[in-house]
């Protein structure tokens, strides 16, 4: 085993520890954790226009932004994401070093982070709490491991080369196989909290939507000519390279919820 990988597997064991312990409690833990990748993810957001410096300013009102819109319940939420857009065109016509793309990727980036955000408090204020978390973390990352192994061993297809030049078809049919299957055997036999109807829907459809996520945010990095968003973490990028397909996916189980009916 290569030093990169073994630094890899270490760095998401580590990972793991430190996150599952945290889930699984809830209450104040969970909020600073949410709170702590909110900020990191805003840091990495503002530092689109110059990695090499540190963006504090707009670290802080992609902070703020998030924050405050999470707060907010509809239809005050459409009026919140209203008044940032605006505030951030202000900043343009302020900021001659600021563009109109940069504009659309930080409002983007910021909507992605709240509707996660609202989704991972909806597990838990509707009592799912860990078993809907663990639910939706496992056909996120179950997925993205089995990708990467079945893209290795038997990958030969390429899939979006001008996006991701790596990933392959096999991996992308082996990782979605291997979410569906561990996130519903998990939904249906150990997280009676979430109903079985919408556990089955929900594992077919996740994976898909973590393969969507991930391709979406390596679209952006292309796009900015970025390797990854950060560096904190070795052989695993920046807090936004670890949690992209997780957005995606609490923003769609988000959305799961709410058509079953669950609040």
């Amino acid at each position: 085993m290569s030093k990169k990988m073994l630094t890899k597997i270490l760095m998401g064991v580590g990972l793991i520890a430190v996150a599952l312990p945290i889930f699984i409690y809830g209450g104040i833990p969970l909020y600073i954790l949410i709170g702590v990748a909110v900020i990191l993810s805003s840091y990495e957001i503002a530092g689109l226009k110059d990695e090499s410096k540190a963006n504090w300013p707009m670290t802080i009102l992609i902070s703020v932004a998030v924050f405050g819109m999470v707060q907010v319940k509809e239809p005050l939420l459409v009026v919140s994401m209203g008044v940032w857009l605006i505030l951030l065109f202000f900043i343009l016509l302020l900021d001659e070093t600021m563009t109109s793309d940069q504009v659309v990727y930080t409002f983007t980036m910021s909507l992605i982070m709240v509707f996660a955000v609202h989704g991972i408090l909806r597990i838990y204020s509707c009592g799912m709490r860990a078993a809907g978390s663990l639910f939706v973390a496992l056909a996120c990352y179950v997925c993205d491991t089995g990708a990467y192994f079945f893209g290795n061993f038997f990958g030969k297809h390429k899939m979006i080369p001008r996006i991701s030049p790596n990933k392959t078809w096999e991996g992308a049919i082996g990782g979605y196989a291997a979410g569906a299957a561990v996130s519903m055997l998990f939904g249906l036999f150990v997280a009676k909290s979430i109903p079985n109807d919408l556990a089955i829907v929900a594992a077919l459809i996740l994976p898909a939507v973590a393969e969507i996520g991930d391709l979406s945010f390596s679209a952006i990095k292309r796009r900015w000519n970025m390797k990854d968003f950060g560096s904190l973490f070795p052989e695993h990028g920046g807090v936004l390279d670890r949690i992209d397909s997780l957005l995606f996916c609490l923003m769609v189980f988000n959305f799961l919820m709410i058509i079953w009916g669950i609040a």
